[in-house]
């Protein structure tokens, strides 16, 4: 019961320490609708042992200002909310030789943003229940970022990944399209 208390609260220092970054800075760009990426937000230099092109995206939990108690209370909660983040420095991409999979990049980062709308729209829900420990939001936000990593493996799978024909990519397009559509009341604005 103890190494579980002190490893959830070891987690809560961490996250609060790692919000103390930028989105939209140097090396990251927040999901954006209307925004495609492009070449040259891949910045990591390809080493011969690097697969095919990559794209390095996280879920966030943001702000930075919340703060949780010894308690496991969220103070700040109905601030809580997540970002889903390109981050170009741990990302590739060789425009000689895999232009035409840009698009499959793009859908990656789009199946980011889709997770972050359904983590939001659950956090919505435990605000309006005035939740505020954060093992819950945490517990849900898991449940989510696997059902994120399943989700990435099937359109990698069904898509070989990218290199299956442009028919397969556009119809994971407007799957991906819709699905963000029916969450469009969770976007958020770039912070």
């Amino acid at each position: 019961m103890r190494l579980s208390v002190l490893f959830s609260l070891l987690f809560s220092v961490q996250i609060i320490l790692a919000q103390n970054k930028l989105v939209n800075s140097e090396n990251v760009l927040q999901w954006q609708d209307g925004y495609s990426l492009r070449v040259e937000d891949f910045q990591k230099p390809r080493k011969a042992n690097d697969s095919y092109s990559h794209t390095a995206y996280k879920i966030e939990f943001y702000p930075s200002e919340v703060l949780v108690d010894a308690n496991d209370y969220i103070q700040g909660y109905e601030d809580l909310t997540v970002v889903a983040e390109f981050h170009k420095d741990k990302s590739h991409f060789d425009p000689d030789y895999e232009a035409e999979y840009l698009p499959f990049e793009q859908l990656t980062f789009d199946i980011a943003e889709l997770y972050a709308r359904k983590i939001r729209k659950r956090f919505e829900e435990l605000k309006e229940k005035k939740e505020r420990r954060f093992s819950m939001y945490n517990y849900e936000y898991g449940l989510l970022w696997k059902a994120c990593l399943e989700y990435q493996s099937e359109f990698s799978k069904a898509t070989n990944h990218g290199w299956e024909s442009k028919n397969e990519i556009s119809e994971w397009r407007n799957k991906i399209n819709q699905e963000l559509k029916e969450l469009q009341e969770y976007t958020i604005k770039p912070l």
